[in-house]
């Protein structure tokens, strides 16, 4: 057996977690936005050359992101030059390469920038919003702000061809994967002015608009009940490669691209499960082939340059990193790593994951499934609701799944209804439902697992955040299979969520919830453990602190953790470890009580 030595750290966790995102190649590099713990979980600009030197471009003292939408996106475009990029308080910043950043463009009052892509002259273009209006604005190197179009929906995603522009625009009372249009206009004029609907509709979501090399419009569309990619052509639509499968996930962020194109015409895509993502490549005559096999996660920010691929990929024994294919090789050529890999325990080898299947009330509901390699059997088990719940579970390796796996637990990731890749109809049945169909395929999943003798029948946990907060909090409130829960940044009373929550995201609260109502602590039936940020701007800090409180007056087997200035996501490494340590001691403090 291993020995306790090989458990690894709530620290080590915490020290290792590094995020990729918003890949694009651009002259000739590289360039991604990098956090890391060594600078405090702060997020940067990084550019990397083909030899796989990465160099920061902007100072970890000014943070990139800002809340567009509530979760920014398109946060940065490299132009000749130098880069734009939006700081955390939502405001335009340029900096020439090698020099300090200088702010361009402040804010005033709730205004946002954000979804850059470059601009004529070396300018950008950018959403602007305050809530209450979008603008697609062109911006210049000296800060004119010119307004391209306005209006009082959601805008996204602007894409320019000469005087053409493309984007995409969304009602305020709909949430963008479940009807969005795609617009075309002319900005020749000084004066903003709407464009006209190339595609979309109240029941079908338009996503990810390109001009590709051929002059035409690409874009991705549901209007089969899977995302797949179309292209208007000759004044029709057409399907570029017709499939049953979502072949883009859900817009929570701008500056997805989940497609792309060599320079043969060769159009290079992904491809998604639920679990797994491939990466396809379609050439001129229709041919299809696989590429980098090796990869089974995919981040949507593919990156072409030339005759090569660049993307943010993982595997089951590796965590998210760059990694880079070339197009011209031979089918199944395996992806090359870019950037370095984390360096691994050298007392922990990642055990891959299966995936099983369990009957719940809904039908058949698929799960991640990772076993502790030398623990006897049943183990203890966590069942983890992902957040969302528009999600899914990628098939990647996770430090913080290992952590628990390391310690000896099973951990069960539950590809519930109302989770994305599976096409419209699936990620929609939860609508009205949540709270009842998410819990319940969680529920199966754990009933199965101990029917088979995976699971201890009495150690069987449930953890969430977010969106998987409130289905842990709703599985603890219901007679059932699971002997404590966690709810990290949790959302607990939709009816109230919706009313705080950021304007973008008050249409998924509405048409999400359902019967099953708040999370209330009098219904509560196992103990329960709030974690939660002080700073957190998606989910009340505040209700959490009151549900906890009023959880501690009823019993005291409850616990709760609070970070100073913690965010949604936990996202510094302090915080993490120490929200990793309190879910494990609050486990095992269960786990150790006298049965009865």
């Amino acid at each position: 057996m291993r020995s306790q030595d090989s458990r690894l750290s709530p620290a080590w966790v915490a020290r290792t977690t590094v995020t990729y995102d918003e890949l694009q190649a651009a002259a000739g590099s590289l360039w991604w936005l990098q956090s890391d713990p060594d600078h405090g979980g702060v997020r940067r600009v990084m550019c990397s050359d083909r030899f796989g030197t990465a160099n920061p471009v902007t100072p970890s003292d000014v943070p990139v992101g800002g809340q567009l939408h509530a979760y920014g996106g398109g946060s940065f475009a490299v132009v000749r030059g130098g880069v734009w990029f939006v700081g955390n308080d939502g405001s335009l910043f340029h900096q020439p390469l090698g020099a300090a950043p200088e702010r361009i463009v402040s804010v005033l009052g709730s205004e946002q920038y954000g979804d850059l892509v470059p601009g004529p002259d070396g300018g950008v273009l950018a959403v602007r919003g305050d809530g209450t209006t979008d603008e697609v604005v062109a911006v210049s190197p000296v800060g004119a702000v010119q307004v391209l179009v306005r209006s009082s929906e959601f805008l996204a995603c602007p894409r320019r061809s000469g005087d053409s522009l493309a984007y995409l625009e969304w009602p305020r009372d709909r949430m963008p994967w479940d009807s969005c249009r795609l617009l075309v206009g002319n900005i020749s004029s000084d004066l903003p002015r709407p464009g006209h609907t190339v595609a979309g509709g109240p029941s079908e979501a338009v996503l990810q608009p390109s001009w590709g090399p051929d002059g035409s419009l690409y874009f991705m569309s549901d209007r089969t009940g899977w995302w797949n990619l179309y292209r208007l052509h000759n004044g029709g639509v057409e399907a570029v490669l017709p499939i049953d499968a979502d072949c883009a996930p859900a817009p929570w962020e701008g500056g997805y691209r989940s497609y792309g194109f060599a320079p043969d015409g060769t159009v290079v895509l992904t491809v998604l499960d639920g679990f797994s993502t491939e990466l396809v490549a379609a050439d001129p005559t229709g041919a299809l082939r696989r590429l980098g096999p090796n990869l089974t996660s995919v981040k949507p920010y593919l990156a072409v340059d030339g005759d090569r691929l660049a993307v943010i990929g993982s595997t089951p024994s590796s965590a998210p990193g760059l990694w880079s294919l070339d197009l011209a090789a031979e089918a199944d050529a395996p992806a090359l790593p870019v950037t370095a890999a984390v360096d691994p325990n050298p007392s922990w080898t990642p055990v891959p994951p299966s995936i099983g299947t369990a009957r719940s009330p809904g039908g058949p509901v698929r799960f991640l499934l990772h076993r502790p390699p030398t623990a006897a059997a049943p183990a203890p088990l966590v069942v983890r609701a992902h957040p969302g719940p528009t999600d899914d579970v990628p098939l990647r390796l996770d430090w913080t799944t290992q952590f628990f796996v390391s310690h000896g637990f099973a951990v069960a990731e539950v590809l519930y209804r109302g989770s994305t890749g599976r096409g419209r109809t699936f990620r929609q049945v939860l609508h009205g439902h949540w709270g009842e169909f998410d819990v319940d395929d969680c529920a199966a999943v754990a009933e199965h697992l101990r029917s088979t003798g995976v699971a201890r029948p009495d150690a069987m946990f449930i953890t969430g955040a977010s969106a998987g907060g409130y289905t842990a909090l709703q599985a603890a409130s219901r007679p059932g299979p699971f002997a404590g829960a966690t709810a990290v940044s949790a959302i607990i009373d939709p009816a109230q969520w919706e009313l705080s929550v950021p304007e973008f995201q008050r249409p998924h609260a509405a048409v999400l919830r359902g019967p099953a109502g708040a999370a209330l602590p009098e219904r509560i039936r196992c103990p329960v453990l709030v974690v939660h940020g002080t700073a957190d701007t998606i989910t009340s800090a505040k209700e959490a602190m009151r549900f906890a409180q009023e959880l501690s007056a009823l019993g005291n087997d409850h616990a709760a953790l609070f970070l100073e200035d913690g965010d949604h996501y936990l996202s510094a490494p302090a915080a993490r470890e120490q929200a990793l340590r309190a879910e494990l001691d609050f486990y095992r403090r269960i786990m150790s009580r006298p049965t009865t």
